[in-house]
């Protein structure tokens, strides 16, 4: 009785207690997403400590009535989430239902605290003035709670369109990419990129039926899907199996596995069960939908007497170069980069497909001159932002640029970087919008 009385007596004391709380039940039923709670717990660890300084500041009553709800509905989503999984294993939700609470929680935060950190500036201001024995002013005051409530406000305003909108409405980029070494029975080589469905996070089978119809309507000889086909697990693609099967080009359809695509995100049972349940998503790729899976491996496209060489990488992680590593510095990887391009000697264009773009700036420019061409999803882009329009053109590369999306030029090798398709962690695309894009391949023209 005398801890639930301080809960409520003390709520910056309830704050911490109920997100460890929640943090802890996470931990044991996602434990791969333990370190984006993590950051939940710092943001509320800073909420805690500004607290009583924004009550005390801001009497006004829906000020600190919306600051108390925030936490009340957070606390709930996460819980509700924690508790459930541990009663029905989180792999086991719907998936659609998963995706939608889970970034509904993680969003919900994540937009109210430039609102939450607005109040704080004037909480230090008002410290400030003190210091030379004034008061801030009401009116002041007032200016504060009013520009946090609308900043509020219209950073929601923009996630529910991208909810309602942005997530839905496909966009065709086209790109043009001159190769150094291609013949001409390739000249004009037509290839569909496309990345990151993230199966969980598509409610609506029209948006997939209609990515389908526009990769087809652009009569492409190639299709590459660079990874990420589900979010969780297996069960997520069952729906688009027959619409993803749909999907046509005069050579085939060649994938790679994305980080989410090996089953390792979720809690399962066993190691077993996880493992059953990556080789189920290899055997769904390749026998339900047909499409080329490539492993570490290589394989040719031929016209004429002239060849194309299409290689593909498991995922591929590599350490952060940033001196701060909060959470270690140990990522997955299982593709192997020397085996996946070995007996490519660059006679013919080589195209290379990984779903970590760093990849290219922090080992293929730097060892393998002979790739032409890679091609990766991974970033989504960012979700929300603005889609700048030097993605479409060359962007120079130097030896590990930062990469985010679009096409970027080393010399004559190029990487092209899909924006995506569904979504993840957050469940919105505010004027990043789903992605197919058209690259054609020309022979490079003579230097004057």
């Amino acid at each position: 009785m005398k801890l639930i009385r301080t809960l409520f007596l003390k709520p910056s004391f309830g704050i911490c207690f109920m997100s460890i709380l929640a943090v802890w039940i996470l931990h044991i039923t996602t434990p791969e997403y333990l370190k984006y709670w993590y950051i939940m717990i710092a943001i509320i660890a800073m909420n805690t400590v500004l607290y009583r300084p924004i009550k005390e500041l801001y009497p006004n009553k829906l000020t600190v009535c919306l600051f108390h709800s925030f936490y009340i509905i957070f606390f709930g989503l996460v819980l509700s989430i924690g508790l459930g999984a541990t009663i029905v294993p989180y792999s086991d939700w719907n998936p659609f239902f998963r995706a939608i609470i889970t970034s509904t929680t993680i969003s919900f935060m994540l937009l109210s605290q430039p609102a939450i950190g607005l109040l704080g500036l004037g909480v230090i201001h008002s410290i400030a003035k003190k210091k030379h024995g004034k008061n801030l002013s009401t009116g002041t005051r007032k200016i504060y709670s009013c520009l946090s409530l609308g900043m509020f406000i219209v950073l929601f305003s923009c996630y529910m369109i991208g909810v309602f909108y942005g997530k839905k409405h496909i966009v065709v980029r086209h790109s043009n990419i001159e190769i150094h070494n291609l013949p001409s029975s390739l000249d004009k080589y037509r290839i569909v990129l496309f990345s990151d469905l993230h199966a969980g996070s598509m409610n609506d089978a029209q948006v997939v039926e209609r990515m389908k119809d526009s990769i087809n309507s652009l009569q492409p000889d190639m299709v590459v899907y660079a990874g990420d086909i589900v979010t969780l697990c297996t069960k997520e693609i069952e729906p688009f199996i027959n619409t993803l099967r749909g999907i046509k080009a005069t050579d085939g359809v060649f994938a790679v596995l994305g980080n989410h695509d090996y089953s390792r995100y979720p809690h399962f049972p066993s190691a077993e069960a996880r493992t059953a349940d990556s080789l189920m998503l290899r055997s769904v790729i390749t026998d339900s939908l047909g499409w080329t899976l490539l492993n570490d491996e290589h394989c040719l496209i031929i016209r004429n007497n002239d060849s194309l060489v299409v290689t593909g990488s498991q995922y591929i992680g590599l350490p952060s170069k940033s001196k701060f590593k909060l959470f270690g510095d140990n990522p997955y990887s299982y593709g192997n980069l020397e085996k996946t391009l070995k007996n490519t000697d660059g006679e013919s264009p080589v195209i290379f497909i990984t779903h970590n773009p760093v990849v290219w700036s922090r080992e293929v420019i730097q060892k393998y001159p002979f790739v032409n061409l890679t091609l990766s999803g991974h970033t989504h882009a960012g979700q929300m932002g603005i889609y700048k329009k030097k993605y479409q053109k060359p962007q120079q590369a130097k030896y590990d640029s930062k990469t985010k999306a679009g096409l970027y030029q080393y010399n004559d090798q190029y990487l092209y970087i899909s924006s995506g398709i569904g979504t993840s962690a957050m469940h919105s695309r505010f004027a990043i919008f789903p992605e197919v894009t058209l690259i054609t391949l020309h022979q490079q023209k003579a230097q004057k």
